[in-house]
């Protein structure tokens, strides 16, 4: 974490320093051969039907309701019942075979192999994100440097089941994967990295030959204690508002994580507004939502401004459309998300 002070851009008031007089609050406003290319196309496809559904109801799941009273009416009809769901396995396929610049850097690391963050002495807020080449289908996980392949499951402690999660490189909404990095081995070539999966702050190591980094210090804090949302470029203050969080009984969990993808919000529901920016994370109360999907968060606009300030959604965050569309045109895929109370 960096430096807990912040201060405000000296030129924002004369661009976004007035009061918004319909919101509360304030605007501040990867080769594979022929063959075994064409078996992962298969079983990606059949992956790739389940995950749509998955990805879908992370819209339902996390943003649904517009008041406390008719909350229960809001996407699936039957969110509110106690009964387990177990969500079906996705097929995967044997993952690629990792890239070597060289046999040095090969064969560096192991278990005794140096580990450096990623933190900047210069600059305490900037991190660096992983995105995935272009030839990249899909990428193979490790358990830590020179490790072993492993699976990676989500795993819903609320009902009691799991499911298999191959890290494709293109999510069901066409966007790249990008992956949050927590440290290095000494050589550069693994990187310890954040996985969208549940648990909440779950990592696990990728090769970074399949990537490449940006750098930015871009981060967003959530205060559901508040229920504000405070955008920063490293500590100068850019958006300042009041929102909409989860209600009591689906809380916005304190997590840090990150944004890994923007959506338009045309594209799925008016009720999101202009912009969706997925959060890598999940509630922790929903185990499964609108008949199996993954309880995933998101910041996002609203059709319902007028909601500005209460605790009314099961775990998303939305603010004004004006105030969502000025973060997704500032902020990087990768901005860090720390929600507090």
């Amino acid at each position: 974490m960096g430096p807990a002070s912040h201060r405000k851009n000296a030129n924002f008031t004369s661009v976004f320093g007035r009061e918004v007089d319909t919101f509360p609050g304030q605007y501040r406003a990867s080769a594979l051969s022929k063959q075994r290319y064409q078996q992962m196309r298969i079983r990606r496809s059949t992956a790739r039907a389940l995950a749509v559904v998955t990805a879908f109801m992370f819209i339902a799941a996390a943003c649904g309701g517009g008041s406390v009273d008719d909350a229960a009416t809001d996407g699936d009809p039957n969110e509110d019942q106690d009964t387990a769901t177990v969500v079906g396995v996705i097929p995967t396929t044997a993952p690629l075979t990792a890239p070597a610049d060289d046999e040095s850097t090969a064969s560096a690391g192991g278990a005794d192999a140096d580990i450096s963050d990623v933190l900047s002495d210069d600059d305490p807020w900037e991190v660096t994100v992983l995105h995935v080449n272009d030839d990249v289908q899909i990428i193979p996980v490790f358990d830590g440097v020179n490790g072993n392949n492993i699976k990676l499951f989500d795993q819903n402690e609320i009902d009691g089941s799991e499911l298999e999660y191959p890290l494709y490189a293109e999510t069901v909404f066409g966007n790249r994967l990008a992956l949050l990095v927590e440290e290095y081995d000494s050589t550069g070539a693994w990187a310890r990295v954040q996985m969208p999966i549940r648990p909440n702050g779950t990592t696990a190591w990728v090769q970074t030959g399949f990537f490449r980094e940006e750098k930015h210090n871009y981060h967003i804090v959530i205060d559901v204690s508040e229920n504000t949302v405070n955008v920063y470029q490293g500590e100068e203050l850019l958006v300042e508002q009041i929102a909409v969080s989860g209600r009591e009984s689906r809380p916005t969990p304190v997590v840090r994580s990150y944004i890994d993808e923007k959506i338009p919000g045309a594209s799925l529901s008016p009720a999101y507004g202009d912009w969706v920016l997925s959060i890598a994370a999940f509630s922790e109360t929903l185990g499964t939502f609108g008949g199996g999907g993954m309880p995933k968060l998101a910041l996002h606009g609203t059709n319902q401004p007028e909601l500005m300030g209460q605790y009314v959604s099961s775990g998303c965050v939305r603010i004004p459309n004006e105030v969502i569309s000025f973060i997704a045109e500032s902020v990087p895929v990768g901005t860090i998300v720390d929600i507090v109370a």
